[in-house]
């Protein structure tokens, strides 16, 4: 104020004109220290009043104030002081007028006519009025952070090392206290053997907080980041298709035969919980994609997955009757490639290939292996998946043959059923 020649009276109409409210005496007080708490807002009307940086009235020094940076703007000082603080952080530094065992606040010999006066009220109270963390992130990629670095063999010491934390730094961001910078986050999971460039952008984006409208966020922390991967691009594509070697495509199975391919799958172990959260989950897929969204379907199915009755014939038989119903749906197509010679059978089994609706975004595909599918995306090996898909579709029954082609299947499935029977009542003769 003695910099501008304000008096208080001055200092409140400045700051009645940004839209608060603030008396003569108010200025008054703040000057004597008597206010606690004069709230974020205030302080904020205040710094802009007094031309001054907002991290100067909270009583921490400038580390931009020296020559040959005192012409830069406020906003410019502040983006300095921030990267310092990282820089300081980095070397394992305090930073700045924090914790540095040097108090930073000018004293009464110190201070200069040209100088700004000493701060009015503790700095302390003001960054506690001021703190966001009262409005906490939410912990959304800490815990998987914690099982990705304990899984990978290292302490938090180590962890912290590689980002060049201050300790106590680790322990914020697995709490959900403190969100990870994108260089921090990226160091920390290559650390861990997460390098997939798409894994790790996931891990940003759902820290940023930009994936909190996904419907598959609450799983994130536990399922496997290839099935999370999966979800994300699947539910983001505009046309899915897929080639089935040896059973129904997922999007299009019936409840019952989902269950028991589960529990094949497992066999012998029981993995209750496992596969009743795998059920629930494709339900959840099926609903949004295939009933709300309506989102394009193409399917290749080879003949032998139709007519393997994986879970017995009553099963198999529900399940050729619900994709018989959905052939009859205006955005899924269902081709039967059928045995026999003159039919092309692409090496390696079944694939799905992921069209995104971004232009910038390339299609995929997705390769079923054993522990966890893989995601092709170069250019070259698409190609080689587009043009095994497009093969696929000539060897195939056309989509207007599918309801014949199914019933047909069906007929053959509900007769093995009967001549099942029929041995059945011949061997208790």
């Amino acid at each position: 104020m003695r910099r501008r020649n304000l008096k208080d009276a001055q200092v409140a109409a400045l700051v009645e004109q940004t839209g608060l409210t603030m008396t003569r005496q108010y200025v008054t007080q703040l000057r004597t220290g008597v206010p606690k708490d004069p709230g974020i807002a205030r302080v904020k009307a205040l710094a802009q009043v007094l031309d001054v940086p907002l991290w100067w009235l909270l009583g921490d020094p400038d580390p931009a104030e020296a020559a040959p940076f005192a012409a830069l703007s406020n906003e410019s000082r502040q983006a300095l002081a921030a990267v310092l603080d990282l820089a300081r952080r980095a070397d394992r530094l305090a930073p700045v007028g924090r914790s540095s065992g040097v108090d930073s606040t000018p004293t009464a010999d110190s201070v200069t006519a040209d100088a700004p006066p000493s701060h009015p009220y503790p700095v302390e109270v003001v960054r506690q009025a001021l703190s966001s963390s009262q409005d906490m992130p939410p912990n959304r990629i800490g815990a998987r952070l914690r099982s990705l670095r304990k899984t990978a063999g290292l302490s938090v010491a180590e962890a912290e090392l590689v980002i060049g934390g201050e300790p106590g730094m680790l322990d914020q961001i697995e709490s959900g206290t403190l969100v990870p910078t994108t260089a921090m986050l990226t160091l920390l999971l290559s650390s861990y053997g997460v390098t997939n460039p798409y894994y790790q952008t996931l891990f940003v984006s759902a820290a940023q907080g930009r994936l909190d409208n996904r419907w598959w966020l609450p799983y994130f922390q536990t399922l496997p980041l290839w099935v999370v991967a999966f979800m994300e691009m699947e539910d983001s594509s505009e046309r899915i298709s897929y080639y089935s070697s040896s059973e129904i495509p997922f999007l299009l199975q019936h409840p019952d035969y989902t269950r028991v391919l589960r529990l094949a799958a497992h066999h012998p172990d029981a993995a209750t919980a496992q596969i009743e959260l795998g059920t629930r989950l494709l339900r959840e897929r099926q609903e949004r994609l295939v009933e709300r969204r309506k989102v394009r379907i193409w399917a290749v199915i080879q003949e032998s997955a139709l007519l393997d009755a994986v879970g017995g014939t009553d099963v198999q038989l529900r399940q050729l009757d619900h994709l018989i119903a959905l052939a009859t749906q205006p955005h899924i197509s269902i081709q039967v490639n059928l045995s026999g010679p003159d039919r092309y059978r692409p090496r390696g089994g079944s694939f799905t290939l992921l069209r995104r609706p971004d232009p910038d975004m390339p299609d995929v595909a997705w390769i079923p292996h054993l522990s966890e599918d893989l995601v092709i995306s170069d250019s070259a090996h698409m190609a080689e998946y587009t043009m095994a898909w497009a093969r696929l579709t000539l060897s195939a029954t056309q989509p207007d043959q599918a309801i014949r082609v199914l019933t047909q299947a069906r007929a053959i499935v509900a007769q093995g059923r009967a001549r099942s029977e029929e041995l059945t009542d011949v061997s208790n003769v």
